[in-house]
C-alpha cells in the first residue's frame, strides 16, 4: 500500500503539475516576453514551528516500542534535550540512520478516541500545495483527518479523510471517487493508510490533485486553485491502531499505543498566481510575493497602481496576463479602470489630469490652439515667424504658410541656396563650386568651405595648400615638400601621362604571387591575363617595376583595374588593392556597381577605381605617412577577383602620374607642387640640402631636415653623410683632431692648430695643458719613456744611444714562460730572463727544472703545461721518485713494471709489490681468452662456462674443459638431482628420470603435468614390465641355446623368406635392441670426448704458437729486425748488415703463423665433423641392422684414419717450428730467449704425446664397437636361423608378415603344442606367451570398464556444469537487476531533462501550429496533416509529457539526437532558403537536405525500436519486482508514444518533399522556407539561451534532489517489509483461541 500511494504520489506531481510549472523560475522568457512563473517547489513545512495539542513527557512518563513479537521500553521527559520529543522534531532535518521524532502521550494516559491529537501547521502566507506527507515512527493511525484553511482566519476545510471505518467514523464511503462535474472541492476517505503494518516507518502521502477530473486543466479551474490554496494546515489524529489487547489494561500494553511522527513535510510552492518566482519576507517580517508582471498583493493578487488598462487575472501556460499599464500618452500620473470603456475599445485605464494642454481618454489630443504631428508629441504652439509667414495659424502639421523663398515650419528660416532673411525674402548664394561643401549659411551667406579651402566664398587654398579642384575632396593639396616647407604652388614644369598595361601583346610584367612569396607567370590571352590558383590559394597580381619606386606624383590620382569575363554573371563585384612601401603596408577593398551590357559589346567588363589617398585605404595612416610609402612604393598587388573558378580575367590596368614637359604641350598636370624653400634646403620639393648644410641624421634621405655644417672652418661637409672634407692637418667627422703626429688644439679655427709632434717616426704625442709639455703617446714597437728613449718591459736594448751605443729594442727571449702582465721578466739591457714559469730555468727559460720533465720549449703550451713533476710511483720505481727523463718523464722501474710513472704491470704480470715488482698471471692457455689478467688480483679473462684465478675449471653447471670453454650441462631442473653434470655430459637424474639431461621419465613412468614429476605408472604397468623383462631373459637363453646350432644350412632358407618373417624379427629385434642401446651409446660418448680431447690440445698448441709468435717479434725488436714485409726487409738488411739472422726470424715466425692456421683449421674441422650416432630406435629387418653397423663400423674408422692424420700433421708441424727454433738459436744474440723457447718445445711435445695418447685411446673404443658389433650381427644371424629352424619343422606354424604384435607372437607359439611338450624351454616361453594374453585380456577389459564408467558420469558432468552455469547467469541477472533497480530510481533526474526538452519543442510546435493558417493549401492531404498536427499530435505531446520523469538513461540519449537531428534540420533550411534565391535547382538541394533529416529522423526511430526491445527485455528480466516492472511498462508506453510522433514527423517531412517536388513558384520557395528558418532559428535561441540553460542546471539539481528522496522512499519500503515480516511472526505467535476464564 505504501509503494503504490508513494507512486501515485510522485506520478501526479511531476506529471499533473509540474509539467506545467517546472522550469517557470525566470517571468519572461529569453526575448523578454513575460511569461508565467513560479516560485522554487519546497518543503512548506521544513523548519516552520508546528503546534501540537499533545506531547509525550509532561509529566515524564515510560513508553514501550512494538518490535514485532517483543516490546523495548524507553524513558520520554519533555524537559529533557536528550529524552524529549518535543514537536521541533516534526519539521527538523534528519536522516533514516539518526531519525528524530514527535511523540504524543501513551494510551496509558488517555490518548484515545474520542480524544484526538491535533497538529498545526502555520505557513505565514497561502502556499499552494502539491502534497502532504506523514512519517510515522509508529504503526500508523487507524483514523486521522488532514484539513486546511485559506485565510489565516478562516474556518477548517477538511482535506482528506484516512479510517478502516471511514462511514463510522467520518460519514463518508471507503475509496470514494468524484465523477466529472461534482464538486472538487470535497474531502474523500481511504483505508488504504489504516493497517497496523509497518509496525514503523509507515509513510502517508496526500496528493491534492490526484482524483480530481479538473487536474489536467488545471489553469482553467477556479475550484481547484482554490482547492490546492492553503494557509494552515491541521491534522487530527483521531483513533491508535491496537492489537486489540489493550482491552486488559495492562500498563505496558497501554504505554506501548501512542502518536509518533518522525517527518511532517507538505510539498508546494508560495502562491503568487503566476506572477513572481520568489517570495520574500517584507518589513514587517511577513513572508510575501516578489510580485512582478506589474501586479501587487502579498500573493500578486492585483493589478499595481497605474496597471489598469485590463482587468486582473492569473498567469497560465499559454498567456502571463500580465498588467498593462495604462496609456495616458506620458501625460498623466493617475488612471482608473472604465468597464465600459474596456467593453467598448479593449482599454479600460482612463486618464485623469492630463498635462501639457492635451486632454481625451489617453490624453491623446491638443487644446484648441495648439498642434502635434505625431500622438506621442507634446502639443506645442505654432508660432508661426511674423516676417516669413503670410498667416500665424500652422495647419495640422504645425507647418506654416511661408512667403516666396523663405522655409520652415514656421517660416524663419531661407531655402537652399538662399541667406538673410528679411522683409524682401532671402538673397541668393554665392559659393565657388570648387572649394564649398553644400549651399551656404542661411543667416549670413557664409559658404561651407572644404577642409584646406577658405574664404567667404570658398575660392581659395588654405595657406600650407594649393591647386584647388572641384574633385578633389578637400578642395586644395596640401603641401608635401618632404615635411620642411608649407609653402607651395602648382608646377607648370609638368604634365599628365597614365602608366598603363593592357595586356595586346604580352604579360607586360606582371605576375602571380601567393603567400610567403611564391610567385607564377600568368597566363595570357590577347588582352588579357588570369592566374592559375596555388594549393586552394587564389594569389594576386604583382605589379611591374614601372607601377613601383617614386610615385609621389601620382597622389590623390585614380589607379584603374578592369576585369573581363564571358558572361556578365561572372565578372567579380569587389577587388583588393594592397601598397606596401618603406615599411607601410595597407590595402583597399574596391566594389564595382552592377551595369548592363548591350548584346553588341563583345565582352563585358567591370573596372573598379581607387583613388591614391590616405583616406582610401586600411588601416587609417596619417597623410604625411601615406606620402612616405608612395615615395619608396615597393609593391602593388591585386587580388585575383577570378578565384579558383578562373571565370575572369585581369584585362587592363592605368595609374595616373605626371612627367616633367620636354616642350609646351598639354595637358599639364596642376597637382604637383613648386615648393617655397626654407634656409638650408634647395629643389623644388626642397628635397636636397643646400651647400652648407647637411642631413640632421646622416643619410636620412629627403625627409631628414638639413642642419648647417660643423667644420671647425677646416673644410666643407657632404649634403647628404655630413662628412667633413678636413685641410691644415685636421680630420675627424668634424674635423675636430689632429692627424697622426700633429699636436694642437683645431677648435679654434686657425690654420696652424696643429704642429708636428717631436718623437720617432713621427708618431702621435700629446701635449699636458697645466705645463705645456709635450709627450709622446705611441712609441714604437718595445719603446717607451717621454721620448721613447728606455725599451719597454720585456724588451732590451738602447734605442736612442744615451750614454752608449745605439741599439734597437728587442723583445726579450723567454720562450713564453714568463708572465707577459708582470714587470721586469728580464732585464732591459742584457735580456736576461729573470721570473721563469711553470719549473722552467735557464738565461731563456729554455729547460725544465730538476725533478720535472716535459718541453720548456712548446710554445703552443701555457708556461704551467710545458714542465710536470717526474711523480714516480713509489711501489714500482727503483732508486729516487724524482729522477726521471727530462724529455718523457719515465722513472726507472723495476722487473716487470711498466708505465712512465712506473705505476703498472706488464702484460701478463699482476699484484705490484714495492721493491719487488710484479708477479706473473699464471693463466690457462685453455681456459683462458688471452694471457693479460686483472692488474691487482691477477684474475684471467676466462672463456665461457670457465672459473677460477687461473681459468682451470668449469664453472657449476658446464663440463667439456677446452680451448672454447666450458657447455652447459642443461641439466633438466626438474629431472636432475643437481645442475652440475658429469664430465660426459650426462646428468644425474632423480628418481623415474632418464636421459642425458633427466628430461624423459623411465620405463613405466609418466610425468605428472600438475607436479612436472615421473611418476610410477600403476601396478598393472609394472605387473607386464616384470613380465617383458622375464621374457627378454626367456629370449636370451632361447639365443645362447639357438648359438649352439649349426646354423649355416638355413642362411640360405632364411635369406629366402627374409620378408615373410619380417614381422618376428621386427619384434626380436625390438627386445634386444634394448640391450644394444646402452653400449652404442657409451661408445658415441668416448668418440665424442676423444674429439674434445682433440680439440683441447689443438687448442693449447695455438695458444703455443701465439706465445711463440709474440718471442719471435720481441727478439725481432731486439735485433732491429723489420718483420712487416719479409723480401724487402731481408734485402735490406742483407745488404746493410750482411747477416741472415732477420731472414731467420722471418722464416720462423712465417712457420710459427702456418702452423697456427694449419692448427685452426684442423679445430674447425674437428668441431664440423658429424660422428654417425644412427642407432636403430625402431624394429628393422635383421640384415638391415647388420649393413647399419657395418657402416657405422668403417665411419668410426674412417673417423679414427682421419683424427690419426691431423695428428701425424701437427706433429710434423711441431717438428718443423722446432728445427727452426734450434736454428735461430744457434745465434748468440737469442741466448736470452732459449730457456723460454725449450719450454714452448717441451709443452708442445708434451701435447703431442698427449694428443697421441687420445688418439689410441680412441682406437680402441673403436675396435671394440667394431667388435661388439659383429658379435651383435653374430647372434641375430644364429636367431634368425633357429627360428627358421622351428617355423620349418612345424607345418601348422602360420604367420603372416602384418603380425607384429605380442598376440601375433603369442599366437604362432600355441600352433607349436608338439615341439613345445618335448622341449621344457618352448614349454616356459608358452606358459609367458599365455600369462601376456592374459594380462592384454585384463587391460581391455579394464579399459572397457573406464569407457563405460566415463560415460556414465559424463551426463552428471555435463549437467553439474549447466547447473554451475545457470547459477552464475542468475547472478549475473541479478546484478542487471539491481543496475535496472538503480537505473529506475534514476529516471526521475534523467526525465527532468528531458521534460525542460520536450517543453522548448512543444513551444516549437506551437509556434509552427500558429504559423500552418498561413501557408498556402497546396492539397488535401497537406491540410488533413495539418489537422492531425493540431488535433493528433499536439495533445498527444501533452498527454506523454507527464510519463517523462520515468524515461531511463537510452531515452536521454534519444532526445538528444533528436536535438542535434533538430539542429541539422536547422542548417539544412538555412542552406535551402539561400539557395533558393540563386535558382530552382539550389532550390531542389532542399529535398536532398531534408531527405537528409528523413534519414536522421528513421535512424532515431530505429533507435527507438532497439530501445523498446531492450526495455522488454528488461522488464522480463525484472518480473519479481513489482515497482520496476511498472517502470519498465510506462518507460514502453513513452518510448511508443515518442516514436509514434517521430513517425508523426516523418510523414510532415515527406509531406514537404511532396511539396517541393510540386510545380510552385519561387516565391512560395522563398516565403517557405524563410518562415521555416525564422522558425528554426527562434527555437534554437530557445534551447541555446542561457536562461534555459540555467533551468536546465536547476532541474539537474531538483532531480538530484528527487534521487535523493527516491533513495529515502526505497529505504522506507525496505523497512516497510521488514515491518511486514515482524506482523508475520506476530501473527503467527497470536495464540489461535482466546483464553477462557479460570484456566
Amino acid at each position: 500500500m505504501d509503494s503504490s500511494a508513494l507512486h501515485s504520489l510522485l506520478f501526479l506531481f511531476f506529471t499533473t503539475f509540474c509539467h506545467v510549472l517546472a522550469g517557470m523560475d525566470s517571468c519572461y522568457d529569453e526575448e523578454g516576453v513575460p511569461s508565467r512563473c513560479l516560485p522554487k517547489f519546497e518543503n512548506a513545512a521544513f523548519n516552520r514551528t508546528v503546534i501540537v495539542s499533545n506531547v509525550c513527557g509532561i509529566p515524564p512518563e515510560d513508553y514501550c516500542m512494538q518490535t514485532g513479537s517483543t516490546r523495548s521500553c524507553h524513558f520520554c521527559d519533555a524537559l529533557d534535550l536528550e529524552l524529549n520529543r518535543n514537536a521541533t522534531y516534526l519539521t527538523d532535518f534528519h536522516t533514516d540512520e539518526e531519525p528524530t521524532w514527535w511523540q504524543s502521550q501513551s494510551m496509558f494516559y488517555g490518548v484515545q478516541y474520542p480524544n484526538s491529537v491535533n497538529i498545526t501547521l502555520h505557513l505565514g502566507k497561502a502556499f499552494e500545495i502539491t502534497y502532504v506527507r506523514l512519517k510515522f515512527y509508529t504503526s500508523r493511525p487507524e483514523s486521522f483527518a488532514i484539513y486546511k484553511r485559506t485565510e489565516e482566519n478562516g474556518p477548517w476545510q477538511p482535506y482528506q479523510y484516512y479510517s478502516a471505518s471511514c462511514h463510522k467514523m467520518y460519514r463518508r464511503d471507503s475509496k470514494g471517487f468524484i465523477r466529472p462535474g461534482e464538486n472538487e472541492r470535497m474531502a474523500l476517505c481511504t483505508d488504504e493508510f489504516s493497517d497496523i503494518s509497518p509496525l514503523t516507518g509507515g509513510n502517508v502521502a496526500f496528493s491534492t490533485l490526484e482524483g480530481r477530473p479538473s487536474a489536467y486543466n488545471f489553469d482553467q479551474s477556479p475550484v481547484l486553485q482554490d482547492w490546492v490554496t492553503a494557509t494552515d494546515i491541521l491534522i487530527s489524529l483521531d483513533r491508535l491502531n491496537t492489537f486489540g489487547d489493550e482491552f486488559f489494561k495492562d500498563p505496558k500494553v497501554l504505554r506501548s499505543y501512542f502518536y509518533a511522527i518522525s517527518d511532517f513535510s507538505v510539498g508546494g510552492r508560495c502562491k503568487c498566481n503566476g506572477h513572481a518566482s520568489d517570495c520574500v519576507t517584507n518589513e514587517e517580517g511577513r513572508l510575501v510575493c516578489a510580485c512582478e508582471h506589474n501586479t501587487a498583493g502579498a500573493d500578486c493578487q492585483n493589478c499595481a497602481p497605474f496597471y489598469q488598462d485590463r482587468p486582473w487575472a492569473r498567469a497560465t501556460a499559454n498567456s502571463a496576463n500580465q498588467c498593462v499599464r495604462c496609456n495616458c500618452s506620458g501625460l498623466a500620473d493617475e488612471c482608473v479602470f472604465d468597464a465600459e470603456q474596456y467593453r467598448s475599445t479593449g482599454s479600460g485605464g482612463r486618464c485623469v489630469g492630463c498635462r501639457e494642454n492635451t486632454a481625451g481618454p489617453h490624453c491623446e489630443s491638443c487644446r484648441e490652439n495648439f498642434f502635434r504631428s505625431l500622438p506621442q508629441q507634446p502639443c506645442q504652439n505654432c508660432n508661426c515667424n511674423a516676417v516669413g509667414s503670410m498667416s500665424l495659424q500652422c495647419d495640422a502639421e504645425g507647418v506654416c504658410l511661408c512667403w516666396t523663398g523663405v522655409s520652415g515650419v514656421r517660416c524663419d528660416i531661407c531655402k537652399s541656396g538662399f541667406h538673410s532673411l528679411g522683409p524682401g525674402g532671402c538673397r541668393l548664394c554665392e559659393c565657388d563650386a570648387r572649394g564649398s561643401v553644400g549651399v551656404c549659411s542661411a543667416e549670413d551667406g557664409r559658404c561651407h568651405c572644404k577642409t584646406n579651402v577658405e574664404g567667404q566664398s570658398c575660392n581659395r587654398c588654405r595657406p600650407g595648400s594649393f591647386n584647388l579642384l572641384l574633385e578633389n575632396p578637400d578642395g586644395c593639396k596640401k603641401c608635401f615638400c618632404f615635411g620642411h616647407s608649407l609653402v607651395c604652388s602648382p608646377s607648370n614644369q609638368y604634365m599628365a601621362i597614365n602608366i598603363t598595361s593592357d595586356f595586346l601583346e604580352d604579360p607586360d610584367g606582371w605576375k602571380g604571387v601567393f603567400s610567403r612569396g611564391h610567385e607564377q607567370s600568368l597566363i595570357w590571352k590577347e588582352g588579357e591575363v588570369y592566374l592559375l590558383p596555388y594549393r586552394e590559394e587564389n594569389g594576386f597580381y604583382k605589379a611591374p617595376d614601372k607601377y613601383l619606386g617614386n610615385r609621389l606624383l601620382s597622389y590623390g590620382r585614380t589607379l584603374s583595374v578592369s576585369f573581363t569575363a564571358e558572361l556578365e554573371e561572372l565578372l567579380p563585384r569587389s577587388v583588393t588593392v594592397m601598397l606596401e612601401g618603406s615599411g607601410i603596408l595597407v590595402t583597399a577593398d574596391l566594389y564595382s556597381e552592377q551595369k548592363t551590357y548591350s548584346s553588341l559589346e563583345k565582352m563585358p567588363i567591370n573596372t573598379f577605381t581607387l583613388r591614391l589617398t590616405e583616406k582610401s585605404v586600411n588601416p587609417s595612416i596619417a597623410p604625411f605617412e601615406f606620402l612616405r610609402m608612395l615615395y619608396s612604393l615597393t609593391a602593388l598587388h591585386i587580388s585575383n577577383a577570378g578565384g579558383q573558378n578562373y571565370t575572369s580575367q585581369l584585362s587592363g590596368v592605368s595609374l595616373e602620374s605626371a612627367v616633367r614637359k620636354n616642350y609646351n604641350m598639354s595637358p599639364h598636370a596642376s597637382w604637383v607642387e613648386e615648393c617655397t624653400c626654407p634656409t638650408g634646403f634647395t629643389g623644388q620639393f626642397c628635397e636636397r640640402c643646400a651647400p652648407g648644410f647637411t642631413r640632421e641624421t646622416p643619410n636620412g634621405g629627403p625627409f631628414s631636415p638639413c642642419v648647417p655644417c660643423n667644420c671647425n672652418q677646416h673644410g666643407t661637409c657632404h649634403a647628404e653623410t655630413g662628412v667633413c672634407d678636413c685641410r691644415d692637418f685636421t680630420t675627424g667627422r668634424y674635423c675636430d683632431l689632429c692627424e697622426d703626429g700633429y699636436y694642437g688644439n683645431p677648435l679654434t679655427g686657425s690654420p696652424i692648430d696643429c704642429i708636428p709632434c717631436p718623437c720617432p717616426d713621427r708618431t702621435t704625442c700629446a701635449q699636458v695643458l697645466e705645463t705645456g709639455d709635450v709627450i709622446c703617446t705611441n712609441c714604437p714597437a718595445g719603446q717607451r719613456g717621454v721620448r721613447c728613449e728606455l725599451c719597454e718591459d720585456g724588451f732590451y736594448g738602447n734605442p736612442l744611444g744615451w750614454g752608449g751605443k745605439v741599439q734597437p729594442c728587442v723583445r726579450c727571449e723567454c720562450n713564453g714562460n714568463v708572465d707577459p702582465n708582470a714587470v721586469g721578466v728580464c732585464d732591459h739591457m742584457t735580456g736576461r730572463c729573470l721570473k721563469c714559469l711553470g719549473h722552467t730555468t735557464g738565461d731563456h727559460c729554455e729547460k725544465c727544472r730538476s725533478g720535472y720533465y716535459g718541453n720548456a720549449l712548446a710554445n703552443e703550451l701555457n708556461p704551467e703545461q710545458k714542465c710536470k713533476p717526474c711523480s714516480c710511483n713509489v711501489a714500482g720505481t727503483s732508486g729516487s721518485l724524482n729522477v726521471c727523463h727530462p724529455d718523457t718523464g719515465k722513472c726507472v722501474c723495476l722487473s716487470h713494471v711498466t708505465g712512465r710513472d712506473c705505476g703498472q704491470c706488464e702484460t701478463g704480470f699482476f699484484n705490484l709489490q714495492p721493491g719487488l715488482g710484479c708477479e706473473m698471471c699464471n693463466c690457462n692457455p685453455i681456459g683462458s681468452s688471452s694471457s693479460a689478467c686483472h692488474p691487482i688480483t691477477g684474475q684471467c679473462m676466462c672463456r665461457t662456462g670457465v672459473e677460477g684465478l687461473s681459468c682451470d675449471t668449469c664453472r657449476m653447471g658446464f663440463f667439456g674443459f677446452s680451448s672454447r670453454g666450458c657447455r652447459a650441462c642443461n641439466c633438466d631442473p626438474m629431472g636432475s638431482t643437481s645442475m652440475q653434470c658429469h664430465d660426459n655430459g650426462t646428468c644425474s637424474c632423480r628418481h623415474g628420470f632418464v636421459g642425458y639431461k633427466c628430461d624423459k621419465c623411465e620405463l613405466n613412468y609418466y610425468q605428472n603435468h600438475l607436479t612436472h614429476q615421473c611418476e610410477e605408472c600403476p601396478v598393472c604397468y609394472s605387473l607386464i614390465r616384470d613380465q617383458a623383462n622375464k621374457l627378454k631373459a626367456r629370449l636370451k637363453e632361447l639365443e645362447r641355446l639357438l648359438s649352439s646350432y649349426d646354423c649355416n644350412r638355413y642362411s640360405r632358407y632364411y635369406r629366402g623368406s627374409q620378408q615373410q618373417h619380417n614381422g618376428l624379427d621386427n619384434h626380436i629385434q625390438r627386445d634386444q635392441v634394448e640391450d644394444y642401446l646402452p653400449n652404442a651409446l657409451e661408445d658415441l660418448l668416448a668418440i665424442q670426448e676423444a674429439r674434445e680431447a682433440f680439440i683441447k690440445q689443438f687448442s693449447q698448441l695455438e695458444t703455443s704458437a701465439q706465445t711463440l709468435q709474440l718471442q719471435l717479434r720481441s727478439i725481432a725488436t731486439a735485433l732491429n729486425c723489420n718483420l712487416t714485409d719479409s723480401r724487402e726487409d731481408s734485402e735490406e738488411e742483407k745488404t746493410l748488415k750482411g747477416e741472415n739472422e732477420c731472414q731467420e726470424l722471418v722464416d720462423t715466425l712465417s712457420s710459427a703463423l702456418n702452423m697456427q692456421d694449419q692448427l685452426q683449421k684442423l679445430t674447425l674441422e674437428l668441431n664440423s665433423m658429424v660422428i654417425p650416432t644412427v642407432i636403430p630406435k625402431e624394429p628393422n629387418k635383421w640384415n638391415a641392422i647388420v649393413n647399419e653397423s657395418e657402416v657405422l663400423v668403417k665411419s668410426h674408422t674412417g673417423m679414427a684414419a682421419h683424427i690419426e692424420q691431423i695428428a701425424e700433421d701437427a706433429f710434423k708441424m711441431a717438428n718443423g717450428t722446432y728445427s727452426q727454433l734450434r736454428t735461430l738459436l744457434e745465434d748468440n744474440s737469442t741466448e736470452s730467449y732459449v730457456q723460454d723457447l725449450t719450454e714452448k718445445l717441451e709443452e708442445m711435445q708434451q701435447l703431442k704425446e698427449n694428443l697421441t695418447l687420445e688418439f689410441n685411446e680412441t682406437l680402441v673404443t673403436h675396435l671394440s664397437l667394431q667388435r661388439h658389433n659383429s658379435e651383435i650381427a653374430a647372434i641375430l644371424e644364429n636367431i634368425s636361423a633357429s627360428l627358421s629352424e622351428l617355423r620349418r619343422t612345424d607345418g601348422n606354424l602360420t604367420l603372416t608378415a602384418q603380425e607384429s604384435n605380442i598376440t601375433a607372437f603369442s599366437q604362432m607359439l600355441n600352433q607349436t603344442n608338439v615341439t613345445a611338450t618335448q622341449d621344457p624351454e618352448i614349454t616356459e616361453s608358452e606358459d609367458l606367451m599365455n600369462r601376456t594374453t592374459e594380462l592384454d585380456i585384463s587391460v581391455q577389459s579394464k579399459e572397457h570398464l573406464i569407457n563405460k564408467t566415463r560415460n556414465d558420469i559424463q551426463p552428471h558432468v555435463d549437467s553439474a556444469e549447466k547447473h554451475l552455469k545457470t547459477v552464475q547467469e542468475l547472478k549475473q541477472l541479478t546484478a542487471v537487476a539491481k543496475g535496472f533497480k538503480v537505473s529506475a530510481i534514476s529516471s526521475v533526474v534523467t526525465g527532468k531533462e528531458v521534460e525542460a526538452e520536450i517543453l522548448s519543442l512543444q513551444k516549437g510546435l506551437e509556434d509552427m501550429e500558429q504559423d500552418w493558417p498561413r501557408l498556402p493549401t497546396y492539397s488535401k492531404g497537406y491540410l488533413k496533416r495539418e489537422k492531425m498536427l493540431k488535433e493528433k499530435t499536439l495533445v498527444d505531446v501533452k498527454k506523454r509529457i507527464k510519463q517523462t520523469e520515468r524515461m531511463i538513461k537510452p531515452a536521454v540519449e534519444n532526445a538528444t539526437a533528436a536535438s542535434s537531428t533538430a539542429k541539422q534540420a536547422e542548417e539544412s533550411a538555412d542552406a535551402v532558403a539561400k539557395g533558393a534565391k540563386v535558382s530552382l535547382t539550389q532550390g531542389k538541394r532542399t529535398k536532398l537536405a531534408s531527405g537528409q533529416l528523413r534519414s536522421a529522423v528513421d535512424t532515431t526511430l530505429e533507435q527507438l525500436t532497439e530501445l523498446e526491445s531492450q526495455a522488454a527485455r528488461k522488464q522480463e528480466t525484472m518480473e519479481a519486482e513489482e515497482d520496476i516492472q511498472l517502470s519498465s511498462k510506462s518507460v514502453i508506453d513513452s518510448m511508443e508514444t515518442s516514436k509514434s510522433q517521430l513517425e508523426s514527423f516523418t510523414n510532415m517531412l515527406s509531406l514537404l518533399l511532396k511539396q517541393l517536388d510540386a510545380n510552385v513558384v519561387l516565391e512560395n520557395y522563398d516565403r517557405i522556407l524563410n518562415e521555416t528558418a525564422a522558425r528554426l532559428r527562434v527555437l534554437q535561441g530557445a534551447v541555446e539561451s542561457p536562461s534555459l540553460t540555467g533551468k536546465i542546471q536547476r532541474l539537474h539539481s531538483a532531480a538530484h534532489d528527487q534521487e535523493k528522496q527516491l533513495q529515502n522512499l526505497e529505504q522506507s519500503l525496505q523497512e516497510i517489509r521488514e515491518e511486514r515480516d515482524s506482523l508475520t511472526d506476530i501473527t503467527r505467535n497470536l495464540p489461535k483461541t482466546c483464553p477462557q476464564k479460570g484456566h
